[in-house]
């Protein structure tokens, strides 16, 4: 297969970029002025005229050059919440080529894991959970979000300290096309280059991008890999330690320059961008006195290649290097003479125009930079809610403000969280601009940049009640730091409760009644010999949508209303039926449709928002009345919605997001924030997109009956939803909101946790037993989502010599209820052992445990960590055994997580408890630490607490 060309037909009108990242200055490390002239070479060689595969345009530096101008020599520092920030839009905008590159300093643990790419702000404290604060993390980070990017083809550049260690944790998706490129091999340092003439390996790798002739192939990343590694061969990294760049691809191969044969299709070429005037090399006969460079002398010019001329340019010479900087001109001289081989070196471009030529200046930094390229733009970060980022997503990606010479001046960067998590940090929104140095040992401290992102300029939560619950419950310095505007509503929509189709004797539809009564209504009208229909609705700390349907499903309770159920009987019914419970609208309705994972396809109601399942209802075929989603099916296509009276409509009100000491481009912001909001709310493509997705649009500051190219106007839900919009309650109290959501976290609790640790040999000997993100370290963080009234304890599976029995568990934390602190001290004492594990007794013993001496809803659930080189070799009768055990009797979730890389393949033992438990299997292509502290909290009450 061909590799992928950003000038290929099929890829000119898709969405590339390149974010690059270049941190030359530090307030807690050295600075690196060489990555200032680094960042100018690798935009160079992506957009060079000749040979470059991307645009001016395509282009997001950080940071900005235009932050330079006026300020010659100034050092820029880069916030690493802007990078994180670029890397989400880039996840989410980008459909082609996606290239990230960083040069600045890298840091590792001292076991070699986790690398963090440092920025101006960054710092190294004691933490050992959280050693390295303003840092991005490859792993948690970078590779997260790259790889749930929706490009063809991601390219990572990483020219730092220590950038082979990010071979650890390259997990790109399973078809995901993905390299990296890095600067060196695992664990060595690299020199910091030279002011002015830039960093080794980013000096080298342009030359290679840019120095092709007509008779050289286009540069692929298979084919930059074994030249990068020969124009290195001549230097020393740190120490003296060979120079050997490492690299990963994950895919087929793509172009990273084209050669000067290759034409740009369908766009107007740019001039060509500046290069450095040329250092000459050391050599006999040479003027200058020693040490000094010379003028430099034409060099041969290979047969069929156009002559380059040396002029005179206003650029100005390369300034002396330092000789502090450690042999750094001698450094420039071998790699003058190493790359010399590969291209000859020119300051200007002759361009034939018909029979003769044009010589062209070379423009200043940036490229194109108002003379026939653009600027980056201003770039706007929009906090949604999760069931409305689809929607939003779409606007702004349809949003084109641009200048009078085209091009766009603001960019719009969207991203989701968690519900709960965006009233937690703007009730704390100090910790936004200034996070807490540590953290608790168990890790459990809010921290907005990380569980959410960078600080929006918008936010557009779900419902009204959200941004109140926010404002009465701010701290004094939250208020300082932070002022909410609600601009007003952008579209409406009602939560209803989708009921799968009943046939033509059903009642109901359309049915307008307080939550509880119309639960009430469909357990009292099944047919007899039916099953019953389940009532499911999304995590409620994930949507406004699904937290206000919850705090009515409990109201409900209150009130007497005896279908409802109590709090703790809801939940533990949902989680019989569905487990995990997904976070979203959309997501709880794909999950319905997977077949494999559940049989409620056409038994569960459903609360949802109306346009959802609208969305839902429609037919596969796409019209103007809306798109089904794709992992909708016909069987789930086919609801009716029932309008709870007590459920708020929901309003997705846009709120100005205004931060303090954040004034450097303070006017220019509020009027694109302003002028983004009148595009949404007055621009009738705009309200098009608001009014295909389900939305009603706004009238007067109220739902507006659907218009023609509504959903809700389709075939397929004529008698499925009402036209007029039902009543409800305008707003509900945010006292019976937190009590619901406290109720919500308490339902199932207390709990009964065992886990089972693997503490063999292998353990040890694999380096997974301790250390930050390794066995024990899994263990005591996750403990935090336990609370004092749960039981809880720790045994390990290398049965000690002195057991009196092969039963006998050594106790790492006895089993019953237990301070935190202390079971966290016990586990970060335990000891691996020279023994084999005993997995199936520790799984046989563990359920018999959990299911004696208890009856009822409490959950009950067994996390057992290991890395599988005992599972593996276990017998198939052994095997059988435990997983009928799992799954007979009283209801006991297992979380098995495995310590290597294919531990939740198909099959394995792991995977197979967790499928007959309804529990998980977790593996390093997970986030394990995040993913295992949230299954425990399912369980525990500590969060509730």
């Amino acid at each position: 297969m061909s590799p992928y060309n950003t000038r290929g037909a099929g890829n000119r009108g898709k969405r590339h970029r390149a974010v690059l990242i270049g941190v030359e200055s530090y307030e807690h490390e050295i600075d690196l002025p060489a990555v200032s002239e680094s960042l100018r070479l690798m935009a160079e060689a992506l957009t060079h005229v000749t040979s470059g595969v991307l645009d001016g345009a395509d282009l997001v530096v950080l940071p900005d050059p235009a932050e330079r101008e006026g300020r010659p020599g100034a050092a820029r520092p880069v916030d690493p919440f802007q990078a994180h920030a670029a890397l989400r839009a880039a996840r989410d905008e980008v459909d082609g080529l996606l290239v990230v590159y960083f040069a600045g300093h890298g840091i590792v643990r001292s076991d070699g894991s986790d690398l963090h790419l440092l920025f101006s702000s960054s710092r190294v404290t004691q933490d050992p959970l959280h050693p390295f604060v303003d840092a991005l993390s490859w792993r948690n980070d970078v590779m997260a979000e790259l790889r749930k990017a929706k490009a063809d083809w991601v390219v990572a550049i990483l020219d730092c300290c220590f950038a082979g260690n990010a071979l650890h944790e390259f997990t790109p998706e399973v078809r995901q096309n993905f390299a990296v490129l890095m600067a060196a091999e695992p664990g060595v340092e690299i020199p910091p280059g030279a002011e002015g003439i830039g960093t080794d390996f980013t000096v080298a790798l342009h030359g290679l991008l840019t120095g092709r002739t007509a008779a050289d192939e286009p540069v692929s990343f298979t084919r930059i890999v074994p030249e990068i590694r020969e124009a290195m061969a001549p230097f020393k990294a740190v120490d003296g330690h060979r120079w050997v760049p490492e690299e990963r691809r994950h895919g087929d191969d793509v172009l990273l320059a084209l050669t000067p044969a290759s034409r740009r299709v369908n766009c107007v070429l740019p001039p060509p961008p500046h290069l450095p005037p040329p250092v000459p090399p050391e050599g006999p006969g040479e003027p200058g006195e020693k040490g000094e460079p010379g003028e430099p002398k034409p060099e041969a010019v290979e047969p069929g290649v156009p002559e380059t001329a040396y002029v005179e340019t206003d650029a100005p010479r390369t300034a002396p290097v330092r000789a502090e900087q450690g042999g750094a001109v001698d450094r420039v001289r071998q790699r003058l003479r190493a790359l010399r081989r590969k291209r000859a070196i020119a300051l200007t471009l002759a361009l034939a125009v018909g029979a003769g030529a044009v010589l062209w200046a070379a423009p200043d930094w940036p490229p194109g930079g108002g003379r026939g390229g653009c600027t980056p733009p201003m770039e706007l970060r929009v906090l949604v809610d999760p069931d409305v980022l689809p929607t939003v997503q779409k606007a702004a990606d349809a949003y084109t403000n641009r200048d009078a010479e085209g091009c766009r001046t603001v960019g719009i960067g969207v991203y989701a969280g968690k519900s709960t998590d965006a009233v937690d940090a703007f009730r704390s929104a100090a910790l936004w601009q200034s996070p807490l140095p540590t953290c608790p040992v168990s890790g459990d401290c809010l921290r907005p940049q990380r569980d959410l992102g960078a600080q929006p300029d918008i936010w557009i939560p779900a419902a009204g009640s959200t941004l109140a619950r926010v404002r009465e419950g701010q701290s004094g310095s939250a208020r300082e730091t932070v002022r909410l505007a609600g601009l007003g509503p952008l579209a409406f929509t009602p939560m209803v409760l989708a009921v799968p189709d009943l046939g033509p004797s059903a009642v109901g539809a359309r049915t307008r009644a307080p939550l509880g009564s119309l639960i009430a209504g469909l357990r009292t009208g099944r047919p007899a010999g039916e099953e019953p229909l389940e009532v499911l609705r999304p995590d409620p700390e994930g949507t406004d949508g699904a937290l206000l349907s919850t705090a009515a499903l409990y109201d409900s309770f209150s009130a007497g209303e005896p279908s409802a159920g109590e709090p703790s009987a809801i939940e533990a019914g949902m989680a019989d039926r569905l487990r995990p419970m997904p976070g979203t609208a959309r997501d709880l309705m794909c999950a319905l449709s997977d077949g494999s994972r559940n049989t409620l396809e056409n038994r569960a109601a459903v609360l949802v928002p109306e346009q959802t399942m609208a969305l839902f209802n429609l037919p596969s075929k796409v019209s103007v009345q809306g798109t089904r989603p794709s992992c909708a099916s016909d069987t789930l296509q086919h609801r009716t919605a029932r309008y709870p009276t007590d459920v708020p409509v929901l309003g997705l009100p846009f709120v100005r997001v205004t931060w303090t000491d954040a004034d450097r481009d303070t006017k220019a912001r509020e009027r694109a924030v302003k002028d983004f909001y009148d595009w949404l709310v007055g621009d009738p493509d705009a309200r098009a997109l608001f009014v295909r997705d389900g939305f009603r649009d706004v009238e007067d500051g109220k739902p507006a009956p659907p218009g023609p190219t509504s959903p809700l106007r389709a075939p397929a839900n004529d008698g499925a939803v009402s036209l007029d919009i039902p009543d409800s309650d305008s707003l509900m109290s945010v006292a019976s909101i937190a009590g619901a959501l406290s109720n919500y976290r308490k339902a199932l609790g207390p709990g009964r946790v065992l886990y089972l640790l693997d503490n063999s040999t292998s353990m040890e000997d694999k380096r997974v037993w301790s250390g930050p993100g390794r066995a024990k370290e899994l263990v005591t963080r996750s403990l935090r989502s336990l609370g004092t009234s749960d039981q809880y304890g720790v045994w390990t599976l290398a049965p000690e010599k002195k057991a009196k029995k092969k039963t006998d568990h050594p106790d790492v934390v006895r089993y019953g209820k237990n301070p935190l602190t202390g079971a966290q001290k016990a586990v970060g004492e335990a000891k691996a052992v020279n023994a084999d594990a005993d997995i199936v007794t520790g799984l046989t013993d563990a359920l018999g445990t959990l299911r004696s001496g208890s009856s009822g809803a409490d959950p009950r659930l067994i996390v057992l960590i290991t890395d599988d080189e005992d599972s593996s070799e276990l017998k198939r009768k052994d095997i059988e055994a435990v997983v009928k055990a799992a799954g007979q009797g009283a209801r006991v979730r297992v979380v098995a997580v495995s310590l290597r890389p294919d531990g939740c393949a198909p099959g394995r033992l792991n995977q197979r408890l967790a499928e007959v438990t309804g529990g998980r299997c977790l593996d390093p292509s997970d986030s394990i630490a995040t993913e295992l502290t949230a299954e425990v909290a399912k369980t525990g009450t500590g969060d509730a607490e």
